[in-house]
């Protein structure tokens, strides 16, 4: 009988650690690249170090299930766009939250973005900044980011020659916990190379007061309304006018962080 009783002591226990694992819920795998922005390709590096566990990936914008490539090399991407979804997964445990990346490819080469002053403690690299190729680092005090506080930005791009373009990127920064929020809209202006006017050519509204407390980049395309050949635009850039009730901040101006513009 004590024999017995031993067995199900060990046999209860065990069941509790099953139950242990099965509700403990693996971290997400780092995820390291230099920059989401590349000429040819970029590289994505993917880490977890707890044994028995594996990371699976996709690369067409869904999660990640078992069945999906298992991660042993970095992960190379050469399309125009491309979103980078990694979770892992380990026998006993809960699945990871997924980590995500979208990497671009560059557009037309810009010579030069002109800017209102960001705050003095988010200068970035000065009026590079937004022209070099460095961005998507999901923090708000990583030097590649230019920060704004204030009604209105505007931002004139300039290229050296005309280009035909069809689509514009503004790469921004939402982190609601530092009163960064996406701008509530965007709007576009190209200027006619003959008569040197500026003309309207599209606007991008944004639902920038929505509660989400991750932080994450975020990438504004906006379709511009029919090609135009032009080697200037200008763009206007409405932060968040008033933070919503449900955030400490509310009532204040919303934070603007921007890191990259292509063209395409």
């Amino acid at each position: 009988m004590k024999q017995t009783g031993l067995s199900c002591v060990f046999i209860m226990a065990g069941c509790l650690l099953a139950v242990a694992q099965d509700t403990f819920q693996l971290s997400t795998p780092l995820l390291k690249y230099p920059t989401v922005f590349f000429e040819k390709k970029a590289s994505a590096v993917l880490r977890f170090a707890q044994a028995g566990t594996r990371i699976h990936y996709t690369l067409n914008g869904l999660e990640p299930t078992e069945n999906d490539p298992v991660y042993s090399r970095p992960v190379i991407l050469k399309k125009k766009a491309t979103t980078l979804k990694a979770k892992v997964f380990g026998a006993g445990f809960l699945p990871s939250e997924v980590v995500e990346a979208t990497f671009f490819k560059r557009g037309h080469a810009i010579d030069q973005v002109l800017h209102d002053q960001p705050d003095e403690r988010y200068r970035g690299a000065g009026y590079a900044t937004l022209t070099d190729g460095l961005g998507g680092i999901a923090d708000h005090s990583h030097p590649t980011w230019l920060g704004f506080q204030q009604d209105k930005v505007t931002l004139e791009v300039r290229l050296k020659k005309p280009q035909k373009i069809k689509q514009l990127l503004v790469h921004v920064l939402k982190n609601q916990d530092a009163w960064i929020f996406l701008p509530q809209r965007v709007e576009v202006f190209y200027q006619n190379p003959g008569t040197k006017e500026f003309t309207w050519i599209g606007t991008k509204v944004l639902d920038a007061a929505k509660n989400d407390d991750a932080a994450a980049c975020h990438a504004i395309l906006m379709p511009l309304d029919g090609e135009i050949k032009t080697d200037r635009l200008i763009l206007k850039i409405y932060p968040l006018a008033q933070i919503p009730e449900w955030h400490p901040g509310k009532g204040t101006l919303g934070w603007l962080f921007l890191d990259e513009i292509n063209l395409y």
